[in-house]
């Protein structure tokens, strides 16, 4: 069972907050997770920005920033073992139950698609998907771990037949050509 609650206190960006629980719930059923309560905020810049320098320490707006409140169940060894084996059954967020929040800037999220040439709802859906996949279990603080995380937010956006482009990507093609 998940609960999703959704809240919108942007304007730049137009919110359809019934999709954005239909991602975060695939999303999770994706990752096997048992149970959740995902409190989802939809904020601008500023808000956003003082909830990264409160939080981390950081004095800079960021995309996405997730807390997990509560998680228990699942086994996450079992699930890294499975993916460096190469099975793609493991799912660090199988059997888990969690609760946390998802803070995403949507103002980020429009300014990025323009870079990235794709449109706002994409650049947010990919946002919520990463803050998810972080509750979920997995990170991004070296290129390894950052290459499962990559994998599996491609997998999980191409439900909706979405391919992001992520900075990496760009800084590749800039030096290919």
């Amino acid at each position: 069972m998940y609960v999703v609650d959704v809240s919108n206190t942007q304007s730049v960006v137009e919110i359809d907050e019934d999709f954005l629980r239909q991602v975060t719930e695939r999303t999770l059923e994706d990752e096997r997770i048992n149970q959740a309560e995902i409190s989802l905020a939809i904020v601008d810049n500023p808000t956003i920005h003082d909830l990264n320098v409160r939080y981390l320490q950081h004095d800079y707006p960021t995309d996405v920033l997730s807390f997990l409140f509560e998680s228990d169940g699942g086994d996450e060894d079992e699930a890294r073992l499975a993916e460096s084996q190469g099975l793609t059954s493991g799912r660090r967020g199988a059997g888990k139950r969690i609760e946390g929040e998802i803070v995403v800037s949507a103002e980020m999220a429009r300014d990025m698609a323009l870079e990235y040439g794709w449109q706002p709802r994409d650049e947010l859906v990919l946002y919520i998907i990463h803050g998810l996949l972080h509750l979920a279990g997995y990170d991004d603080l070296d290129e390894d771990e950052m290459r499962v995380m990559r994998t599996r937010e491609r997998e999980i956006l191409a439900h909706w037949k979405l391919t992001p482009r992520y900075a990496e990507d760009a800084a590749v093609d800039e030096a290919a050509s």
